[in-house]
């Protein structure tokens, strides 16, 4: 499995001098280690950017230098007493990574006979509260989070919501490629180039001519080792006709991607640029699975708004299956979550092989173009979808657990989810209610914490099944 990134955080903290002279000896510094504090508490997680506790605008314009050269994945403003919020607006001014707001108290209670010296050390809460009004004015998106640095389980859900909000800029400012329009009729897959550039993404859409010229540019010993590989990644494989095409393929959607920095690729493999290309001919489902397994996750029929969840649900676990779900089973309580031919290999249960085998649901003119098979291995997930809604987006989400997988004969990775809001039958009438599409993404663990906090920090709307 491949470990989510390190991500690279911000820091930033606050100071008012105001108060200085009604406040005992020591007080500043005693708030410079309460910052620093901060900053070393998030290192251990982070490749943290330490912007300094900021005392004045100036401070803050010369935090905002720093941090524009830096061009952190997310900024933390966790500070150390109540400031006026025009330091960090300073700071802020210009960058678009994703914001998190730390309220770290450092007390467990209050003690007896309070003074205003006492209460003033503690008044982080009234510096995060006056800086997410002034954001809100500003329509800035930002998610907020009150932790203490010395509980672990606090700790650990700070960790969570930075994380989560840093994967925000695992798709603002990507591209996206496309290979085929999506399928017609496909109503719930399409996007548009405004509805892209609403989360800061765009495409690069392949013609016909770009892949077949991509594809006959891939010589024959390329093609030899590639196949080689996969006896080296442990795979089981039945062998067939279309296997050197097939690999030909993946190769070529290797390079185009690669060409663009593609972060995610679909493809839509029912269309003349695929399975009725007569250069081609063939689904690319082998070249999905390869490039995913790469960290550029694929999805199918021209679902780019898929391919998108796709990558949240691999920043976010390290795993990513593109799947869907089939039917509620009655008796269980669970659904069937099953890929047609593609997927993630991460996924696939390390007690099981990954079978590769020709895809003979979807033949095309020269035959059965080579896909992989797997049992989906067991535990905590997130299915997650990514959709158009109106003039914004709408994440829709369930926790559950993959609890068994049945069926080696039905040609793509599968198994049965558990949701945990309930039976199948009523989770799915929801999964429905919420207008996610019918492709979903397949994340590794429960990720409660972390997508309200991505749907924050993209600016979008969530809903949780």
């Amino acid at each position: 499995m491949t470990d989510p990134p390190r991500r690279r955080v911000g820091v930033v903290s606050c100071y008012f001098p105001l108060f200085e002279k009604q406040m005992p000896p020591g007080f500043r510094d005693d708030r410079e280690r309460t910052a620093r504090g901060y900053a070393e508490l998030l290192a251990q997680d982070f490749d943290v950017v330490d912007a300094g506790m900021l005392a004045s605008d100036g401070d803050g314009e010369r935090a905002n230098a720093l941090l524009r050269e830096a061009r952190p994945d997310v900024i933390v403003f966790a500070p150390s007493m109540a400031a006026p919020p025009s330091y960090v607006a300073h700071a802020l001014a210009g960058l678009e990574a994703p914001l998190v707001i730390w309220n770290g108290p450092t007390i467990d209670r209050l003690p007896d006979g309070l003074t205003q010296a006492e209460a003033t050390v503690n008044s982080s809460q009234v510096a995060a509260v006056m800086l997410a009004n002034a954001l809100v004015r500003d329509a800035r998106a930002f998610a907020a989070v009150t932790a203490s640095p010395g509980v672990d389980d606090d700790v650990d859900r700070l960790v969570r919501t930075v994380r989560a909000a840093a994967v925000a800029s695992a798709v603002r400012g990507k591209t996206l490629l496309r290979v085929g329009r999506w399928l017609p009729g496909y109503l719930d897959v399409e996007s548009t180039a405004t509805e892209l550039a609403r989360l800061g993404v765009t495409e690069h859409a392949v013609d016909v001519a770009e892949l077949d010229e991509a594809f006959e540019a891939v010589g024959t010993d390329r093609v030899e080792s590639g196949l080689a590989d996969l006896d080296g990644h442990g795979w089981e494989r039945r062998e067939g006709s279309a296997d050197e095409r097939s690999m030909r393929l993946a190769l070529a959607l290797h390079d185009l991607a690669r060409s663009v920095n593609a972060v995610a690729a679909t493809v839509n493999c029912h269309s003349d640029v695929l399975r009725w290309n007569p250069r081609i001919g063939i689904t690319a489902c082998l070249g999905a699975s390869l490039l995913t397994a790469e960290g550029i996750p694929v999805s199918c029929t021209g679902d780019l708004p898929t391919a998108l969840a796709l990558v949240l649900a691999r920043a976010l676990s390290g795993r990513a299956l593109y799947c869907e779900f089939y039917t509620p089973e009655r008796d269980t309580g669970l659904m069937l979550l099953a890929a047609g031919g593609e997927g993630d290999p991460a996924w696939a249960d390390p007690a099981h092989p990954v079978l590769v085998e020709p895809n003979d649901h979807y033949p095309g003119e020269h035959g059965s173009g080579a896909s992989i098979s797997f049992r989906l291995e067991q535990g905590p997930a997130t299915a997650l979808s990514l959709s158009p809604a109106g003039d914004t987006w709408r994440l829709a989400w369930a926790t559950g657990e993959i609890v068994e997988a049945r069926y080696d004969t039905m040609g793509g990775p599968n198994g049965m989810f558990r949701f945990d809001s309930g039976s199948a039958f009523e989770a799915g009438a929801r999964w429905i209610a919420s207008g996610a599409t019918h492709h979903n993404a397949l994340a590794r663990g429960r990720l409660d914490v972390e997508l309200p906090v991505l749907a924050r920090a993209l600016g979008i709307d969530e809903v949780r099944v």
